[in-house]
């Protein structure tokens, strides 16, 4: 019994350290580059094979982010932990996938170098302090969905603690108390501040704020099965993705 605990911790210590990482990895990369504006890359082709390469790495993020939460998707995730581990560290597994594909699309982006708008001094100070508040903001809504979740500690903690996996309760409160989508809505924003908004910054800003519009109806389809009631009273009281705007307030 001794044994397998310690054995539990050691790939529970395993798959924590490499998520965490690659989380590390993605944030600073997604910060850095959205930015800059995506003019700072690894990314080295040009003509058919940038564009070609550019579009892959567009599209795989929100795909595999969806398909990952399809039952096919976590059968697929199964088989990349121990079998006696795998249901546990789902959780682990979908955010580092999800690292490792923000990864790949920030930092081996092909850039245009073509300036849509540029920002400059002193006014790029303010984009700048925008930008970190729309940080902030998806830092807070996060945090408020369930932090283990969304980091994917959720899955690694419980098996060092040799714990069932216990999930967070639908969020309802803080920003999500405001609109239903607060994470989504802050990445949105986070993609339309930068005070460089080149060719390649704004197309991967429009292709993801529809994703972050549109995909969050497929997860209300499944908090509508997962939560019921709960969620059709929560739906019906709050706003799916923008805050009401109470015009007594101006009026007064």
């Amino acid at each position: 019994m001794r044994a397998n605990k310690t054995k539990n911790k050691i790939w529970a210590t395993c798959y924590g350290a490499f998520c965490h990482l690659t989380f590390l990895v993605a944030g600073l990369s997604m910060f850095f580059t959205i930015l800059t504006g995506f003019t700072y890359s690894f990314g080295t082709l040009s003509g058919l094979g940038s564009l070609s390469a550019n579009i892959f790495l567009l599209l795989q993020f929100p795909i595999g982010h969806s398909f990952f939460l399809t039952n096919k998707g976590m059968k697929f995730l199964d088989l990349l932990a121990p079998k006696d581990y795998a249901k546990t560290l789902r959780t682990t597994i979908y955010a580092s996938l999800a690292s490792l594909q923000l990864i790949a699309l920030f930092i081996f982006w092909s850039p245009s170098n073509m300036v849509v708008w540029n920002v400059d001094y002193p006014l790029n100070l303010f984009m700048v302090m925008l930008n970190l508040l729309s940080w902030t903001l998806l830092t807070i809504s996060s945090i408020q969905a369930g932090y283990q979740l969304q980091t994917g500690s959720l899955g690694w903690v419980s098996l060092y603690k040799n714990e069932r996996l216990r999930y967070p309760n639908m969020p309802k409160t803080g920003l999500f108390s405001l609109i239903r989508q607060p994470i989504y809505f802050s990445f949105c924003l986070v993609l339309w501040s930068s005070p460089m908004m080149t060719l390649d910054l704004f197309i991967v800003a429009v292709s993801y704020s529809c994703y972050c519009f549109f995909g969050p109806f497929f997860k209300e389809l499944r908090f509508g099965r997962l939560y019921g009631q709960e969620f059709e009273a929560y739906k019906s009281r709050t706003p799916y993705f923008l805050p009401r705007v109470n015009l007594r307030y101006f009026k007064n």
